[in-house]
C-alpha cells in the first residue's frame, strides 16, 4: 500500500497476529517500469482472505485444510485466497484462487504440533473479557439507580384514597417536597457493590496472563511496583517476547522476506547473492534501573559468561558498528591528545587514573 517501510510492516504483522491469530504476507513482483530499485513489494493481508471453506483430499495424495494445501508428505504447497476481502461490499469476485506457497508467508504462533491456522490471542480469556464487560455495565447501572434516590410513600394513618395535596412521584436534585398529613416517605437502599477495585484487578490479572503479558503492561498501573517486582515481571515478559520474536516473527516473516529480496536482486540485477545472509537485531530491552543492571552485565562479560557482541545485540545494537565507532572515537581522542574521564583506557569507573604498565610504551612518547 506504500504506507510503511519494513519496520512498519513488522509492526502491522505483529498486531494482526495478536488480533486475528495469524497474518498472511504475500510477495508481489513488480515491473521494471514501476521505478522501484528492487522490483518487489510486500503485501500484508488479513487471514480473512484465506478460503477456510476449502477442505478436500487431492488426487496426488495431498489435501486442503481450511484453505491451506499440503503435498503428499505434509509440506505447505499453496494457499487458496480470495482476490478481495470477503467482507468488502464492492467485491464482485467470490471464488478463491490457488497461490503457490513460495509467494506466501503465513505468520502465527504455533501452540501445538500439526497446527494449520493461528488462534486469536484473546481466545483463552474471551469469556473473562465478556464477564468484565457485563460487570462494568452492572456496576454503572447500579450507580445510576443509586443516583435516582428511589423512595416509597407510606400511608401512616391508614386512610388511603386520594388527597387534595399533590404528592411528588419523582425527586429532582435539590428539591424539597412537603407531604400531606398522614404521609411518610422512605428511601430505598441500593444493594452493596462489593469491592469493585479488587474484583476488577483480579479479572485484569487473568486477562494479562492469558495474553502472556504483565498486568502493568496491560493496564499501565504502576502504583504497586518496586524495582524487584518490576524487574521480575519484566524478565518473565521478556522471555515471552523473545519467544514471539525468534520462533514466530523472525523465522516466519523476516527470513522469508529477506529470501524474497535476495531472489529479486539476483533476477533483476544479475548479482550473485550466494553467501549473503541477514542478521536480525531486535529492539533493545529497556533497563528498569541501569545503575543496578549494568554492573552485573559487565561482570558477566568479564567472567566469560557472555560475549560483548551478545550484550550489544541484547540492547538492539549492531556490535560491529559499535566497536568501529569506539575505535574511531579513541583514535580521534588520541590524535587530539585528550584525556577524558569517560575513556576506560585512562580512568577507572570511579574516576581514578589507570596505572600504566611499565612494559607498555606510552603512545605519546617517541624516540630511537
Amino acid at each position: 500500500d506504500g504506507r510503511h517501510d519494513l519496520y512498519g510492516l513488522q509492526a502491522l504483522i505483529d498486531r494482526t497476529v495478536t488480533e486475528a491469530g495469524e497474518c498472511l504476507v504475500r510477495r508481489r513482483w513488480r515491473k521494471v517500469s514501476d521505478g522501484l530499485p528492487v522490483p518487489l513489494q510486500i503485501q500484508v493481508l488479513e487471514p480473512d482472505y484465506l478460503d477456510h471453506s476449502r477442505n478436500e483430499l487431492l488426487p496426488n495424495g495431498g489435501r486442503i485444510i481450511q484453505g491451506v494445501e499440503f503435498d503428499p508428505i505434509g509440506r505447505r504447497a499453496a494457499y487458496w485466497l480470495y482476490p478481495d476481502h470477503p467482507g468488502d461490499v464492492m467485491s464482485t469476485r467470490s471464488m478463491s484462487r490457488r497461490i503457490d506457497a513460495g509467494e506466501i508467508a503465513a505468520v502465527f504462533r504455533v501452540d501445538r504440533p500439526g497446527q494449520v491456522r493461528g488462534i486469536p490471542w484473546a481466545a483463552p480469556v474471551v469469556l473473562t473479557l465478556r464477564d468484565l464487560d457485563d460487570y462494568e455495565d452492572a456496576y454503572l447501572f447500579r450507580q445510576k439507580i443509586a443516583n435516582c434516590f428511589t423512595g416509597f410513600i407510606y400511608d401512616m394513618d391508614g386512610q388511603g384514597g386520594t388527597t387534595t395535596a399533590p404528592v411528588a412521584e419523582s425527586i429532582e436534585p435539590g428539591r424539597l417536597e412537603f407531604l400531606p398529613a398522614g404521609k411518610d416517605i422512605k428511601f430505598a437502599v441500593p444493594p452493596p457493590a462489593g469491592d469493585y477495585g479488587l474484583f476488577t484487578k483480579d479479572i485484569l490479572l487473568r486477562i494479562a496472563a492469558g495474553f502472556g503479558i504483565t498486568y502493568q503492561a496491560l493496564t499501565g498501573d504502576l502504583s504497586t511496583v518496586n524495582f524487584s517486582s518490576g524487574r521480575m515481571g519484566w524478565l518473565e515478559f521478556q522471555r515471552n517476547i523473545d519467544t514471539w520474536r525468534w520462533h514466530m516473527l523472525i523465522p516466519q516473516a523476516c527470513d522469508v522476506i529477506s529470501k524474497w529480496f535476495l531472489e529479486s536482486v539476483e533476477l533483476s540485477q544479475g548479482i550473485n547473492t550466494d553467501g549473503v545472509r541477514f542478521n536480525w537485531t531486535p529492539p533493545r530491552r529497556e533497563m528498569i534501573d541501569p545503575k543496578s543492571e549494568v554492573p552485573p552485565l559487565i561482570s558477566a562479560i568479564r567472567g566469560g559468561l557472555k560475549s560483548l557482541p551478545e550484550a550489544h545485540r541484547e540492547y538492539g545494537m549492531d556490535s560491529e558498528e559499535v566497536l568501529n565507532e569506539i575505535a574511531q572515537t579513541n583514535s580521534l581522542i588520541d590524535q587530539l591528545k585528550l584525556t577524558l574521564d569517560t575513556d576506560p583506557r585512562h580512568t577507572t569507573s570511579n574516576g581514578s587514573a589507570v596505572q600504566q604498565d611499565q612494559n607498555t610504551p606510552d603512545p605519546n612518547i617517541t624516540g630511537n
